[in-house]
């Protein structure tokens, strides 16, 4: 716990960088529930986000798939026409929208490789199939990365009930409506949500929980911890028919929430409900990430 003097302190600094504009994109409530969809309809030229990262998260997703392939990528059998009609989405979605960052040829090495791969070396956003099989709306396929706190091989042929088994209240909050909505997304439909959640670094590959940094304290939190966010989106495809799910990871310093008092305080409230339910939204440095939310004004 933050002591009485620490609490008092001089004030958040405002940390380097502006505040992101999807800051306001993010579903910040105490609970419960304590999971929503929170899904909007977003338009075709929105679908996919490209900013100054791009070259590096691009660099970075080469050499995790040089040098880990298997543990982000993987694919069922059968999945070749949907890694392919993707594939193409992808590529024709570039080539209107960013013609000048549209890749003409396979990387060195990758030619062979399933057409999911491929298209997820073009863009900055992980990529996964979701199909019906066996009963239910499983993961098939998957470009994954830069997961947070999840191994490919272990949720590789689940349904989205498996893969979000851990998850504390999700079985009972949002198990059926998700359900619902894997089988009932149109084709010609795109649909974003975001998450969040606090952490001491701003490493995209994180397939589990690192063991936190000591040491943080409400003076330094605002420098020493991020908030990263998924942004999500949903869409079918309309020959194959599976749901190809996007995944573009962001993040932004936490003092950058100086400059948005209204953000900090709605994180603040949503943190400790967060803690109150046994989600892993803030797994550590609760009380000073709270601390200094509440010192913004």
């Amino acid at each position: 716990m933050v002591d009485g003097d620490a609490a008092v302190g001089h004030g958040p600094p405002v940390s380097r960088g502006d505040a992101p504009s999807w800051l306001d994109e993010l579903v910040l409530e105490p609970g419960p529930p304590w999971h929503h969809m929170g899904l909007r309809a977003v338009d075709e030229a929105a679908w996919l986000v490209v900013d100054d990262r791009r070259e590096a998260e691009l660099a970075e997703k080469a050499r995790l798939l040089a040098q880990r392939h298997d543990e982000v990528f993987a694919a069922l059998d059968g999945t070749g026409p949907a890694g392919d009609e993707t594939l193409a989405l992808i590529t024709g979605w570039l080539a209107r929208h960013r013609p000048d960052l549209v890749i003409p040829r396979p990387a060195p090495g990758a030619a062979d490789a399933h057409p999911l791969e491929l298209a997820g070396r073009q863009v900055q956003e992980d990529l996964c199939l979701m199909d019906r099989r066996d009963g239910a709306t499983r993961l098939v396929a998957a470009s994954l990365c830069f997961p947070t706190h999840w191994r490919l091989r272990d949720k590789i042929g689940g349904s989205a009930a498996a893969i979000h088994g851990p998850v504390p209240h999700y079985r009972e909050e949002l198990a059926p409506r998700v359900d619902r909505f894997l089988e009932r997304i149109p084709a010609g439909r795109i649909s974003v949500r975001r998450n969040w959640g606090v952490h001491d670094h701003d490493t995209l590959f994180v397939p589990e929980h690192p063991s936190p940094r000591p040491g943080i304290t409400a003076d330094d939190a605002g420098e020493r911890l991020w908030l990263r966010s998924e942004r999500q989106t949903l869409r079918r495809l309309p020959e194959t028919g599976a749901v190809l799910f996007t995944i573009r990871v962001q993040f932004a310093r936490l003092g950058v929430l100086a400059a948005r008092p209204d953000v900090a305080r709605r994180l603040a409230a949503a943190a400790r409900g967060a803690a109150a339910a046994g989600t892993d939204r803030v797994p550590a440095h609760l009380d000073a990430v709270c601390a200094w939310l509440d010192r913004v004004r």
